[in-house]
C-alpha cells in the first residue's frame, strides 16, 4: 500500500469495506474499476481492458463506463450475479483539499434492483430458520411491498413460491451444505447473525414503523417472522443507504392461498417453461392481458399463489362475468386503465424522495383518471365492483400541487432537487 497513490489507497480502501461488490468508483465523468473488479467486468461489460500506471512493473487493470450511461451496464452486472457498489464524489473536485472525499452511496443488489419487466415483482426475501419452522420476510423496495409469514415448509420450497431475486440468510449458515444446496438456483447473501437476533429485530421494526407494538400489524408473537423482518429492514438500510419506501407489514396466514411447492410450480408451467425457462407458452403467459403493471403483478402473484377462498372466488367471478355482459363498462375501463401508469412505483420513488419531475408529472396524469373509473364502478351493478370504487381516494390536491410547480413536459432530472418545494407536501399526502 505504501507504493500506491493517494487516489488508490482511497480506492483500496472503499473496496475492503465491500469485498463481495464491483465498486464504481467516481473519477470525473466517469465510473473506474480497478483490480479484480476491472477483469471480471471488462468480460461482462465487453468494455476494453487497459491499466493505471503502465510504467509500473505490476500495473493495476483498470476499465471505466460513463456515468451518465451507467444504467445499462449496472443491469448487466446485476443480470450477471453480481452486487454492484456506487461509489460517488461527496464534495466538488475545485473545492477538495488534497483528494475528493469519496463514499459508497448505495448497493445495488440482485434483489434491490428494479427490473426490466415492469410486471414482476423483484422481491428479496430472508429467511430465518427457528426451531421446527422458517421465519420468511419478503421485501420489493420498488412498490414499498413488505410480506412477512412463518411456515414449516422446506426452505427450497418457500424460496420458489415467490421467485426472489435474492435470499439472504444468516452469516452461520454460509457453511450449511443442505441451504446451499437447496438454494443453489438463487443469489444468496449472509448478513451477520446478531441482526437476527428476536430482540435486536423486534426493535429495528418498531423504530422503521414508528409504532409501539408489531399488534397492529398480525406478527405479534411471530418470533421466527418477526427475526427474518427486522434482519431484512437492516439489510436494505445498510445496502441503500436511504429513505426505505417500506411503510406497513403485510403478515401472510397459512390458508388463505394455496402452497404450490417447487415442483409444481415448474411442471404446470405457470409463469416459465420446463426446456427453457421463457415466458411465451406458460398460462401467464397465455392470461396476461393486463393493461398495467399494477395488474400485470396482481396476476403473476395470483397464479403463484391461487385462492382457496370459495367467497372470495366467486365475488370475483360474479364480477368477470358482469364485465363480459357490459360490454360499454368493459371498453371504458380498458380505455382508462391504458392511461394508468406504474403508481405503485411512481409512489415509492415520491416516498424515497429519489423521483424526478416526469415521474411526478406520470403521477399526477395518472391521478386524472381516477375520477372517471371511480364513476363508472359506483355506477355498475356488481357488489365487487362497486367496492373497488370505494376503495379509490381523491388524490386531486395531488394533482394540484404537481400541476402548479412543474411544467408538463419537464426534463428528466432525477433526485430530491426535482422536488422542488413540493416534496414535504407530496409525501404527506401520499402516506395518508
Amino acid at each position: 500500500m505504501s507504493e500506491l497513490t493517494p487516489l488508490m489507497k482511497q480506492y483500496f480502501s472503499i473496496k475492503e469495506s465491500h469485498p463481495d461488490a464491483i465498486v464504481l468508483f467516481r473519477l470525473g465523468d466517469f465510473y473506474e474499476m480497478f483490480g479484480e473488479d476491472a477483469e471480471t467486468a471488462s468480460k461482462i461489460l465487453q468494455i476494453a481492458l487497459t491499466t493505471r500506471d503502465r510504467t509500473k512493473e505490476d500495473p493495476v487493470p483498470m476499465c471505466g463506463i460513463p456515468y451518465f450511461a451507467s444504467e445499462s451496464y449496472i443491469a448487466k452486472l446485476i443480470k450477471a450475479g453480481y452486487k454492484v457498489a456506487i461509489c460517488e464524489q461527496m464534495e466538488d473536485p475545485k473545492e477538495a483539499k488534497g483528494i475528493v472525499r469519496r463514499e459508497v452511496v448505495k448497493v445495488i443488489t440482485p434483489g434491490t434492483y428494479s427490473p426490466e419487466n415492469p410486471k414482476e415483482n423483484v422481491y428479496i426475501a430472508c429467511i430465518y430458520p427457528f426451531n421446527d419452522k422458517f421465519g420468511v420476510a419478503l421485501a420489493d423496495i420498488s412498490t414499498g411491498e413488505f410480506l412477512v409469514y412463518e411456515t414449516e415448509e422446506n426452505i427450497e420450497d418457500e424460496a420458489h413460491r415467490f421467485e426472489p431475486r435474492e435470499v439472504l440468510l444468516p452469516r452461520s449458515f454460509r457453511e450449511n451444505i443442505h441451504c446451499r444446496e437447496s438454494l443453489s438456483s438463487f443469489y444468496v447473501s449472509f448478513f451477520d447473525d446478531g441482526y437476527f437476533d428476536y430482540s435486536e429485530a423486534y426493535r429495528i421494526l418498531l423504530k422503521h414503523f414508528r409504532v409501539s407494538s408489531l399488534d397492529g400489524y398480525g406478527c405479534e408473537g411471530m418470533t421466527a417472522a418477526v427475526s427474518a423482518a427486522g434482519a431484512l429492514v437492516s439489510y436494505l438500510a445498510a445496502t441503500q443507504k436511504e429513505n426505505l419506501s417500506i411503510r406497513k407489514i403485510t403478515t401472510l396466514r397459512q390458508g388463505s392461498s394455496m402452497f404450490l411447492d417447487a415442483a409444481t410450480q415448474r411442471n404446470l408451467e405457470l409463469t416459465h417453461t420446463l426446456k427453457d425457462r421463457l415466458s411465451e407458452g406458460t398460462l401467464l403467459g397465455v392470461l396476461d392481458e393486463t393493461l398495467t403493471p399494477m395488474g400485470g403483478r396482481f396476476l403473476r402473484n395470483s397464479l403463484l399463489k391461487p385462492l382457496i377462498n370459495k367467497a372470495e372466488i366467486t365475488r370475483r367471478q360474479d364480477a368477470a362475468g358482469y364485465l363480459l355482459e357490459d360490454y360499454e363498462l368493459r371498453e371504458m375501463l380498458m380505455t382508462s386503465l391504458g392511461k394508468i401508469q406504474d403508481m405503485e412505483r411512481l409512489a415509492s420513488r415520491i416516498d424515497a424522495g429519489t423521483a424526478n419531475a416526469r415521474d411526478l408529472i406520470a403521477m399526477k396524469q395518472t391521478i386524472s383518471v381516477l375520477p372517471k373509473l371511480r364513476k363508472a364502478l359506483l355506477a355498475s351493478g356488481d357488489p365487487y365492483l362497486h367496492s373497488l370504487a370505494e376503495d379509490l381516494a381523491d388524490f386531486n390536491a395531488v394533482a394540484d400541487i404537481i400541476g402548479k410547480g412543474i411544467i408538463d413536459s419537464p426534463l428528466s432530472v432525477s433526485g430530491t432537487g426535482a422536488l422542488s418545494g413540493m416534496d414535504s407536501d407530496l409525501k404527506l399526502t401520499n402516506s395518508g
